[in-house]
């Protein structure tokens, strides 16, 4: 253990242009080595319509869809920071690998910044390290979806709020934009600062104090987002940043749903209004379903929560679905046990981190916050374990803490029959099994879910 420590020390002792050179090095080889050896992938599913809109946005053509009309289906973040890079680099794809590298590459940095401010050097930078190796994290550098970018934008957005228990208005006002771009590329965000009284609340701040804040977040997410509010209201009549929102709903919420985004096909025929698909029916559509079975909907939510924290193999095997050739399956159960060795790693030792902060802690609270936030929306909407990809680079950070400042001193406690120790242990583990029967559980529902729907 001794010599452990002293890793930790000699890292943390490191100039801060020496750490971010091992930091920002470490993530870039790991990614680039992933990436060429995924170079023969062809995207796939949601990949192709953010390309196209990409394509689209590049060459000037507007937000539009395959049949050259205005489009409001897909958040239009991610589109128009890849078409940014099209426009800048070119549109061959490596281009867009490219994009997710560097998001994820600077993801790192910013949680080396976040993690030292909260705990130190030894576990910020341990914690940052951590994410630079995380393979589901790694994974989704070959893949055009919007995690990496929500992720950068909503851990910029936690950075920003920490700031600003420490500097007043203008990081509170950059949290608030931060939110609204991160809304941008995944509405479910959207609707965040409704949530920051809890946090301000849990730090101690009054209620004035509160309110003020609070609004000020909002205002300058309003800020961000309004543009394209406007342009999606003369577009669909609506105050809305998508269209996918209603059909979610309705997805996750209809008779039979499991949950997840796996579904019936034929339940579309019902937002179907004569001359194209009115997705906004959904809404009314699953609250109709909702009032008609609240048990049956009280089990759904057990399942999205399933859903939510399942273990890790989007990362894998949507990079895996797109390759011309399927690898041994030796190669494909050995990336899946890496995501969720990884996973299951971060998730314990964050949850003994959490544990053993004070409540009030800036940090562990909002994490909290954010974290039942994002739940509680998946458990109205839809589950899926690509939702918990952007609270991992948060949860590395805890779970750094666990292993290097809280385990030392709870094992020790343990040892010597401390009873609170052992008390504060069989808490930990029921919170971890808690988990883990999620986990577990979300392979029998994908089982069910593939025997009533046929895959």
């Amino acid at each position: 253990m001794a010599a452990t420590i002293s890793i930790f020390d000699r890292m943390a002792a490191l100039s801060r242009g020496r750490w971010m050179l091992l930091l920002i090095g470490t993530a870039l080889i790991i990614r680039c080595a992933w990436c060429i050896a995924l170079s023969p992938r062809q995207p796939r599913f949601d990949e192709r319509h953010y390309i196209a809109h990409a394509i689209n946005l590049a060459e000037g053509k507007g937000y539009i869809d395959e049949e050259g009309r205005p489009a409001a289906y897909w958040p239009v973040g991610y589109p128009t920071v890849l078409a940014t890079t099209y426009a800048i680099f070119g549109q061959s794809p490596w281009t867009g690998i490219l994009l997710q590298v560097v998001l994820g590459t600077a993801t790192c940095v910013l949680v080396s910044l976040v993690g030292v401010a909260a705990f130190g050097p030894s576990i910020g930078r341990l914690s940052a390290l951590f994410l630079a190796v995380y393979p589901t994290q790694v994974f989704y550098s070959t893949l055009y979806l919007t995690e990496p970018l929500f992720a950068l934008l909503f851990v910029a957005s936690v950075a920003l709020l920490l700031k600003s228990t420490e500097r007043g208005t203008a990081p509170i006002a950059g949290g608030g934009f931060a939110i609204g771009l991160a809304a941008l590329v995944r509405p479910v965000i959207l609707l965040l600062p409704l949530a920051l009284p809890v946090w301000y609340w849990r730090i101690g701040l009054r209620r004035n104090t509160t309110l003020v804040r609070t609004l000020l977040v909002l205002s300058c997410m309003l800020i961000a987002v309004s543009p394209w509010l406007v342009r999606n209201h003369g577009v669909t009549g609506r105050w809305i940043i998508s269209t996918e929102g209603g059909q979610n709903f309705w997805m996750g919420n209809y008779p039979g749903a499991f949950g997840g985004y796996a579904y019936r096909q034929e339940i579309n025929e019902r937002l179907w209004d004569g001359s194209g698909y009115d997705f906004s029916r959904g809404y009314l559509l699953g609250l109709a379903a909702i009032t008609a079975s609240p048990l049956r909907a009280g089990i759904r939510v057990l399942q999205k929560m399933s859903y939510f924290f399942a273990l890790e193999t989007d990362g894998v095997l949507w990079n895996l679905k797109g390759l011309a050739q399927p690898p041994p399956m030796g190669v494909t159960l050995m990336l899946l046990g890496a995501a969720n060795a990884a996973y299951l790693f971060v998730l314990s030792f964050a949850v003994l981190g959490l544990m053993s902060t004070p409540s009030k802690n800036p940090l562990a609270s909002l994490f909290l916050v954010v974290t039942g936030y994002l739940v509680l929306v998946a458990a109205a909407f839809v589950g899926d374990p690509r939702y918990h990809y952007s609270l991992v680079p948060l949860a590395v950070i805890f779970a750094a803490k666990g292993l290097i400042e809280d385990w030392p001193v709870l094992s020790k406690s343990v040892k010597a029959k401390d009873p609170n120790a052992r008390r504060k242990l069989l808490v930990w583990g029921a919170i971890v099994l808690v988990f883990l029967v999620l986990m577990v559980a979300n392979i029998g529902l994908k089982a069910l879910e593939f025997k009533t729907l046929g895959g």
